[in-house]
């Protein structure tokens, strides 16, 4: 691979040569060239080759560097690290390149002297693995699910990171208090029916809402970093979205659930706990539609405010096809706008939950 964590933050950098790490660890065998990694990341190596003009002046672990440099001269403090060594060495290339490739030359050759290789006509490892590549073997080199579980992992570990804040925990949880407090403890009378549905129509649409527009977010800042990777031939289109649909799904469903347990029965909507799981399955399968929207203009639209304003005037479209505001809709548009819009399926479900089963209000 050639610079893995280029246009990448420190975070996600270290996360993906942990997982370049963990195939490494697999027996897999990993090649890359990287430009001025973080000393988490220049520790890792189990290998290591510094490159000055083209040519090779270091080829050993990581740890041997600071002592291999010491014995040209080249003293650096310990507590500076790899960073700076590497800024160091780029600074005097052109006054010790010579120096540093000539005893490199020298070192190398009497490596090749003192341990020679047998018969370097042999192309196999030990295990007799032929080390010629295949010319009729697939593009890929692992299989499709092999990819989704790796690529999964990964998707699992960064949208876990991303959802499960403080920030995040404390604006859910605050909505739901507040969302309770304003609804809290109706009675079972006939003015609080609108209050009811009211609540209804929140639950509904709000976090239909917000996750969709995360959801928008989700492929514009990581094309970049797709397009590099699908341009080296890492994985299938397919099984990144796969993996990246399974992994976000469940992590975006925690919250609105903590959500609707608060505010659900604060609010005394109905104190049947059969009723109060069917709502919350409506309310999470609109949320995972939502996503599902938001997920394909993200894809769609290389242009965010592209991506947005359509979203916009979809979701609002919805909205008002579905009956939230207009009741008697022009025939012509709402014999078949109304079933478009899935927020009326969730709604109406759930209004019939409410009200069914006989209770007189």
């Amino acid at each position: 691979m050639v610079k893995p964590t280029s246009a990448l933050d420190s975070t996600s950098a270290v996360a993906l040569m942990d997982v370049l790490r963990d195939l490494a660890m697999q027996g897999k065998t990993i090649i890359t060239s990287i430009h001025q990694p973080l000393s988490q990341i220049f520790q890792s190596f189990d290998q290591l080759i510094l490159l000055a003009d083209g040519k090779t002046i270091f080829m050993d672990k990581p740890c041997d560097v600071l002592p291999y440099f010491a014995t040209m001269d080249m003293k650096i403090r310990e507590q500076l690290k790899d960073a700076y060594l590497q800024n160091k060495i780029i600074g005097h290339v052109n006054t010790i390149s010579n120096q540093l490739q000539s005893q490199y030359s020298l070192t190398a050759r009497e490596y090749l002297l003192a341990e020679p290789s047998g018969n370097e006509g042999d192309l196999t490892n030990p295990d007799n693995v032929n080390l010629i590549p295949n010319k009729h073997e697939s593009k890929w080199p692992i299989g499709f699910f092999s990819q989704m579980l790796i690529l999964f992992s990964r998707v699992f570990l960064l949208t876990g990171k991303s959802q499960f804040t403080f920030l995040n925990f404390a604006q859910s949880l605050g909505l739901a208090v507040i969302s309770g407090l304003c609804w809290l403890r109706m009675d079972f009378a006939e003015n609080t029916i609108p209050d009811r549905s009211s609540f209804i129509f929140f639950l509904m649409t709000f976090w239909p809402l917000q996750t969709m527009m995360h959801g928008l977010l989700s492929f514009p800042f990581e094309r970049a970093i797709i397009e590099k990777e699908r341009a080296s031939g890492s994985y299938r289109l397919s099984s990144y979205f796969v993996a990246k649909s399974l992994a976000e799904a469940p992590l975006k469903l925690v919250l609105p659930t903590l959500f609707l347990i608060i505010a659900y029965w604060m609010a005394n909507i109905n104190s049947n706990f059969g009723i109060f799981l069917a709502i919350l399955v409506f309310q999470l399968l609109s949320i995972l539609v939502a996503e599902s929207l938001g997920l394909l203009l993200g894809a769609a639209f290389k242009n965010l405010q592209h991506a947005i304003t359509v979203a916009t005037v979809l979701l609002i479209g919805l909205m008002l096809v579905g009956g939230f505001f207009v009741r008697n809709l022009p025939h012509w548009l709402g014999v078949w706008g109304k079933w478009l819009s899935f927020f009326k399926y969730s709604y109406d479900a759930c209004l019939q939950l409410q009200f069914k089963g006989g209770r007189i209000y």
